[in-house]
């Protein structure tokens, strides 16, 4: 559905926040779902490498909008010439997301939890460039944070009390759209002329296309 493109942002301005010699992991939403399968099966603290945030994204993706609208078929006209016409459509999505941070000690864990809702509620714009025949077109989105915030320390993960912390953010990214740009091909007729003499007023007359009654 091409919402890997919000995932891969939302990862990589979070990774931005980190400072340069820090040992945290961040797990996109398709390796956070092999995380997660790893440790149920596991259930080895060795496969935690501490500190690790894993983003994963709700499975459920709301449609807001779920029939034919002018947005999804004949939206804004980007370009035009005389050979094609390119369009932007968008189907406007719902997209949640959660935040799992996991660290040794719980101080960590807060200390982590403080810092990232500062970043994500005062800095909440991501943009997305729109890959799909090259145009390469920005779209700005909004990350809103969801309250409350969730210390789920006391996962199926964890094998006994105080092997890890864990902190839960959630957030929505609001603005989100679904995006088709297609190319329509424009028809010229060449060589076709066409000769208007007479149409028929208001009032029913036949008159020329001047306006002024034909001569009898």
């Amino acid at each position: 559905m091409a919402c890997r493109y919000y995932d891969d942002l939302i990862v990589a301005k979070l990774n931005k926040w980190l400072p340069n010699n820090s040992q945290m992991h961040i797990l996109k939403p398709d390796e956070s779902k092999r995380f997660f399968e790893l440790t149920a099966e596991e259930n080895n603290d060795e496969k935690f490498k501490l500190p690790l945030i894993a983003v994963s994204r709700n499975n459920d993706i709301d449609i807001d909008l779920t029939i034919k609208n002018p947005k999804s078929f004949d939206g804004l006209k980007i370009y035009q010439d005389n050979d094609k016409t390119v369009q932007f459509n968008v189907i406007p999505i719902r997209l949640q997301y959660q935040m799992d941070i996991y660290t040794k000690t719980y101080e960590e864990c807060d200390e982590y939890v403080r810092q990232f809702l500062f970043k994500l509620i005062n800095n909440p714009v991501i943009k997305i460039e729109i890959p799909y025949n090259d145009a390469h077109i920005e779209h700005i989105a909004n990350i809103r944070v969801l309250s409350p915030v969730s210390d789920t320390s006391s996962i199926s993960e964890r094998l006994f009390s105080g092997q890890f912390t864990r902190f839960t953010i959630q957030f929505e990214i609001q603005d989100a759209f679904l995006f088709s740009i297609p190319y329509k091909n424009n028809w010229i007729l060449d060589g076709v002329s066409l000769d208007v003499a007479e149409k028929i007023s208001e009032s029913g007359e036949v008159e020329d296309i001047d306006g002024t009654s034909p001569e009898k």
